[in-house]
């Protein structure tokens, strides 16, 4: 399969096989992540596995939109610390990008993956900090689901000439 196909092919994945991950993929998929661009190469990102299943219920528990752990082999809660970050705020298109290299090395390796939110929703950043005893410099942004796929999705059609505009907002890139 062809890199583009990759990107494009790519989907939220909710149901997953019993199978579990080794960790070697595990591995495999966070060297992906750390390979991201980040805002003078600081890469302040952190990254906490999770794999037992008390923990997996409790953040079902305090995440609404985080039942796809049910099945799930892992999740990984990506964390930006703000004393490592270029300046204010740089952090979270860091741990974006960092994001979503993880989700395409999954799917790349033949697993699939779900992306839940966790900033900025403050409610979401609190309970995730004291969950993982995460240190306060350190801030929870995502939460990635990851397994074995159980289900297949078709690739929709997401292109949008009209969200292109050339030189300014008046003119389209993509003349009719």
């Amino acid at each position: 399969m062809k890199m583009i196909d990759h990107i494009l092919d790519r989907r939220s994945i909710r149901r997953y096989s019993d199978q579990k991950i080794d960790d070697k993929t595990i591995k495999t998929i966070l060297t992906a992540a750390m390979y991201a661009p980040s805002a003078v190469n600081l890469q302040p990102w952190h990254f906490v596995v999770i794999d037992q299943w008390p923990i997996m219920e409790r953040i079902m528990e305090i995440h609404p939109h985080a039942r796809m752990l049910r099945t799930a082999s892992h999740a990984v809660v990506v964390c930006g610390d703000l004393e490592l970050q270029h300046d204010d705020g740089y952090w979270v298109v860091d741990c974006g990008a960092a994001t979503q290299n993880l989700l395409l090395a999954a799917h790349a390796l033949g697993l699939g993956s779900c992306w839940v939110g966790i900033h900025p929703r403050e409610e979401r950043k609190i309970a995730f900090s004291r969950l993982l005893s995460l240190p306060s410099h350190v801030l929870p942004f995502a939460l990635v689901a990851l397994g074995y796929p159980e289900e297949q999705k078709a690739r929709p059609e997401r292109f949008h000439p009209d969200k292109v505009k050339h030189n300014g907002w008046d003119t389209s890139f993509f003349q009719e």
